[in-house]
């Protein structure tokens, strides 16, 4: 009759339901709460042999924290096994995209609901000091990519794991450069590496533009890259820029101050760390948007000039563009 009665406690399903069911196993849980909280929800029915189970099996103390998933027919035995091998914990995912800044990045974080939020309480400053960075900016130290966390992580230990990333993947490419590469120092290639991601749709431009980009601080020539003005306007933009903005000095203004920005501007893809680390040598020092992603890329101010007329000539016939204002926007 005992034995009877136990095995069918055993063989008999805890989880009836289709959709299964879903529990957040904390760290550091007890068994007494584990136990009271299931049988609070009338997944156990018989907290006394769920007990004795327990008991018997002597592997509590190796349960795996995490938020589960017990599909229908769960067993008592089964949902034992999967909490110590780990197996249906579910893992979220948070994603990183090349060109978000830091803000942006804070952002999504914030919106990331099964996460416990630290990075609200603190400054910038103090993240990277906790990620133990020499560097005090945050911009551009975290490598884009997407993320899997469990129920209960932190927004810090996502970030820690991106910026990570950034040092191992960052330090493996530098350590492959080009020989006598124009820039001397790790940081310097990562800002313009934000710099290229922000100018850049197709991943075959990006060491062209790097080289644009080497060309012009070679022969001191403002460097004069939209996305730096964008960036030194912060909440001030708000869609455009105008003629204005491109004449109103900020640190980042690279219209009116010459050579990189004091940081990188965005998080830059592995595609435009290695696009600056191994740049196309040519003679273009100009580029503009054609309007397909790609660019039109001039030797001389005056066919600059022209390939700019002739972009906003056809965007403007497409509605997208003020063939007059064409005018307010040559390089120099």
């Amino acid at each position: 009759m005992i034995i009877g009665a136990w095995l069918k406690f055993l063989m008999t399903p805890l989880v009836t339901e289709e959709a299964g069911f879903r529990y957040v196993l904390q760290p550091g849980a007890s068994v007494k709460s584990f136990i009271s909280d299931l049988t609070h929800q009338n997944i156990i029915k018989h907290p006394l042999l769920f007990s004795i189970l327990l008991h018997i099996r002597h592997d509590s103390t190796q349960w795996k924290a995490g938020e589960y998933i017990f599909p229908k027919g769960t067993t008592p035995r089964d949902m034992m096994n999967r909490m110590v091998e780990g197996k249906g914990i579910i893992y979220h995912s948070f994603t990183i995209i090349a060109g978000w800044n830091f803000k942006q990045v804070r952002d999504a974080l914030h919106q990331e609901t099964e996460l416990h939020h630290m990075l609200d309480h603190l400054k910038d400053e103090e993240l990277m000091q906790k990620l133990g960075s020499k560097e005090t900016h945050p911009e551009g130290q975290f490598f884009p990519d997407t993320y899997y966390y469990m129920t209960g992580a932190t927004d810090l230990m996502v970030l820690r794991r991106a910026y990570h990333e950034m040092e191992a993947k960052f330090k493996q490419a530098w350590d492959m450069r080009d020989a006598n590469l124009y820039f001397q120092k790790p940081y310097d290639v990562l800002i313009a590496a934000s710099l290229v991601e922000k100018e850049a749709y197709l991943k075959q431009e990006r060491p062209i533009i790097a080289g644009v980009l080497i060309n012009r601080m070679k022969k001191n020539m403002l460097l004069q890259f939209d996305p730096t003005v964008i960036y030194g306007m912060g909440d001030r933009y708000k869609g455009k820029i105008h003629k204005t903005d491109l004449t109103t000095p900020t640190i980042y203004n690279t219209y009116t101050k010459k050579g990189l920005p004091p940081t990188p501007i965005a998080m830059p893809s592995i595609d435009s760390i290695l696009a600056v680390l191994h740049p196309m040598q040519h003679n273009y020092y100009y580029f503009v948007a054609k309007g397909d992603g790609s660019h039109q890329f001039s030797t001389s101010l005056p066919d600059h000039n022209q390939a700019v007329f002739t972009a906003a000539k056809v965007a403007s016939q497409k509605g997208f563009f003020n063939y007059e204002k064409a005018r307010n926007i040559f390089k120099h």
